[in-house]
C-alpha cells in the first residue's frame, strides 16, 4: 500500500504510517517546510525506516507523484491550508482509482476555536474540489474524522488493464 500525508511536518504520524504499511509499503510525506522535512528524514534514518520519501510541496500543490497513492492522510493540517480547493484539485492527479483521503482535525463547532473548521465546511470544500464523502463512524468528541474519494465525474482518465 502506498500512502501520502499532507502536512507531515516532523513526521509524528508519518512514522506510525510507515510502520503500519511495513517494508513492502511506502509513505510519501509532504510539507511546505523544508526544515521539518529534513528533521523527518533524519528521524527515519535514525529509526531505520526506508519506506518514507519526503516531498517538498507548494501552497496549492502537494507535488506528490502521479497516480501513486492508495490513501492520503491530512492530520491536524487541513485548517492551515490557505488554498484548500486548489490543493485538493491538484492532489487528485496523485490518487489511484478508488483512493481515499482521510481528514482528522479539531472540530471548530465543538471547541469554538475559529482557527479550525467545522465538518460542514470541510465537506463543502471537498465537494467543490470534486470529491464525495465516504461514510465512516465518527467516534471522536472534539475532533472531526472525514473520509473522501474523487467523485466519478472528477476522476482522471485512468489507464485500463490492457493499456
Amino acid at each position: 500500500m502506498t500512502l501520502g500525508e499532507i502536512g507531515a511536518g516532523r513526521g509524528y504520524f508519518t512514522v506510525k504510517l510507515a510502520r503500519a504499511v511495513g517494508s513492502t509499503g511506502r509513505v510519501f510525506a509532504n510539507d511546505i517546510d523544508s526544515g521539518a522535512l529534513a528533521a523527518l528524514e533524519k528521524r527515519c534514518r535514525r529509526e531505520d525506516l526506508h519506506n518514507v520519501e519526503t516531498v517538498l510541496g507548494e501552497y496549492v500543490d502537494p507535488l506528490l507523484p502521479d497516480r501513486a497513492l492508495d490513501m492520503v492522510f491530512i492530520v491536524y493540517a487541513f485548517h492551515d491550508i490557505d488554498e484548500r480547493v486548489a490543493l485538493l484539485e491538484n492532489l487528485a492527479r496523485s490518487l489511484r482509482k478508488g483512493a481515499t483521503v482521510v481528514v482528522l482535525d479539531e472540530d471548530a463547532e465543538v471547541t469554538g476555536d475559529d482557527h479550525f473548521l467545522g465538518p460542514g465546511t470541510i465537506i463543502r470544500l471537498f465537494r467543490e474540489a470534486g470529491y464525495e464523502r465516504v461514510p465512516v463512524e465518527d467516534f471522536l468528541e472534539r475532533n472531526v474524522l472525514l473520509v473522501f474519494r474523487l467523485s466519478e465525474s472528477s476522476e482522471p482518465n485512468y489507464p485500463t488493464e490492457s493499456g
